[in-house]
């Protein structure tokens, strides 16, 4: 393990996390306007969705992907100094990318998904179930306040972790 490691604040985190759903958000929708004219020419198919879904899975993929290989911050962890490495500090190889971003894509959206078709039969509405299972979202993200290590359950899943880095001195 890595001696130096400062550990980032679960706040900093969090705002980090609100920047990257912005340029996520931007990313996604220049990625779909390249997709919307195939969605156009088969008709809304359902084989369409489901591959749009697919393509959509793979962006965000490469963008987290080439991000924390590259460096180890996205766009949104630069300007919060934070830094994604494994516990003794090497940077990501495209294995451990691949992990930590499956297991996110389970923890996010895989399990909340799970639990709402589990308790849809048990509200009056689909959308009390939808409410009820989006519930599971906040897992995660407040797994830090349970966690030694104060890391995210996605980062402790995939054996990797969110360092604060040093503030740059800037020469006068």
């Amino acid at each position: 393990m890595n001696q130096n490691f400062t550990h980032a604040g679960l706040l900093r985190r969090l705002a980090s996390l609100c920047y990257e759903i912005l340029l996520l958000g931007a990313v996604l929708l220049g990625a779909s306007a390249l997709f919307t004219p195939l969605m156009v020419w088969s008709g809304q198919a359902h084989w369409m969705n489901v591959l749009m879904q697919l393509f959509m899975a793979l962006v965000m993929f490469v963008y987290f992907g080439y991000c924390w290989v590259r460096g180890g911050q996205t766009l949104a962890m630069k300007p919060w100094r934070l830094k994604l490495s494994l516990p003794d500090g090497r940077p990501l190889d495209w294995q451990h990318a691949a992990m930590r971003f499956v297991v996110a894509m389970v923890l996010f959206i895989g399990v909340p998904a799970l639990a709402y078709l589990a308790w849809q039969p048990l509200f009056d509405t689909p959308k009390t179930a939808m409410k009820v299972a989006l519930l599971w979202c906040w897992l995660p993200l407040l797994w830090p306040l349970m966690d030694n290590d104060k890391q995210f359950l996605h980062d402790r899943l995939a054996g990797t972790r969110i360092q604060l880095l040093p503030p740059r001195v800037r020469p006068r």
